[in-house]
């Protein structure tokens, strides 16, 4: 791919012939949350010939772990004239779409595309967003099974939500094919939301209390901006853990399975530059991940007394001693 963008000839966006095209980036966490997206990001373009300063520079924006400031700063980055937002999560896309319908936003989606309304379909999104479907709900059968196969004993396990995200339709669909997942591995799941930190310190307690064996997490803001207190919380009950993303394990939990969410804000670069190129929005089709990595952290599991199956650390594409 960026041997076929450097082949195009080198151009600003049309209005801004000669200037570097403004670009904005909105988070819902705070800065140094995840730092190596946006280094991803920036990485992705440099890779593609694109240099920060002289083609385009950035604009920042951060709501601080505060979901209800994204659409104020979303509204700040319009106004700053910048000609495509990067949105980092799900809430980042839908705060951005509510604001424009203009502007491009090319984002890292959790929630099925079509069905929450922001494409036509995958291949022909037609409207002012694209980027990547990362197919978080499409893959927690699959961690289950992983959870299932390194603590075979489980017969209870806990999963942190929220019952409202990506909305309350949506959170029932994610938790019935959780169910049905689990029924065909003879466990039972314990729905544990969670809106805050506070929210989290409860659904631990009542975690122990329902004397669950493994814990698992459907992405959405709190699991994301409170990653490390659930990791933290993970070893303080000595419970098993499974992610969708290694930034978790990175933090100190057990083990992940999903796309490599750092490598997926190197591919929305591309999307930035075809955009700067003057392809239109609506073609640029929303694409998934083909590749998946398991990650395990050895280190956490001999802290709180798990012994990895040989069968599992040999699939294993990372292992944090």
């Amino acid at each position: 791919m960026a041997l076929a963008l450097l082949a195009i000839p080198r151009a600003a966006w049309p209005a801004d012939a000669g200037a570097p095209v403004r670009i904005g980036w909105l988070k819902i966490q705070g800065r140094q949350h995840t730092p190596k997206q946006l280094k991803a990001f920036r990485d992705g373009m440099r890779s593609l010939g694109v240099i920060e300063g002289s083609d385009f520079v950035l604009e920042e924006r951060y709501a601080d772990g505060d979901e209800a400031r994204l659409q104020g700063l979303a509204a700040d980055l319009v106004a700053s004239g910048v000609k495509v937002i990067v949105a980092t999560s799900q809430p980042s896309i839908a705060a951005a779409a509510r604001v424009t319908k203009t502007i491009p936003i090319v984002g890292r989606m959790v929630d099925e595309p079509v069905a929450a309304g922001l494409a036509r379909s995958l291949a022909r999104p037609g409207g002012n967003v694209t980027g990547i479907y990362t197919m978080t709900e499409d893959m927690n059968p699959k961690r289950l099974a992983l959870l299932k196969e390194v603590v075979p004993s489980a017969s209870r396990v806990g999963v942190l939500l929220r019952n409202d995200f990506p909305s309350p339709d949506g959170a029932e669909h994610a938790w019935q094919v959780a169910v049905a997942a689990a029924s065909q591995l003879h466990v039972d799941l314990v729905s544990l939301n969670a809106e805050s930190a506070s929210d989290l310190t409860a659904a631990f307690a009542h975690a122990s209390a329902a004397k669950v064996d493994g814990l698992m997490t459907f992405r959405n803001p709190t699991v994301v901006t409170y990653l490390k207190l659930i990791a933290e919380q993970c070893r303080k009950n000595r419970l098993p853990a499974v992610f969708d993303a290694r930034e978790y394990v990175d933090a100190g939990g057990l083990m992940s399975y999903g796309p490599n969410i750092n490598s997926t804000y190197g591919q929305l670069a591309g999307y930035v530059v075809k955009l700067m190129h003057g392809v239109s929005v609506g073609d640029l089709p929303i694409e998934q991940p083909t590749t998946f990595e398991l990650v395990i952290n050895k280190k956490a599991a001999d802290a709180i007394g798990v012994v990895i199956p040989p069968s599992v650390l040999v699939r294993a594409d990372d292992v944090i001693e």
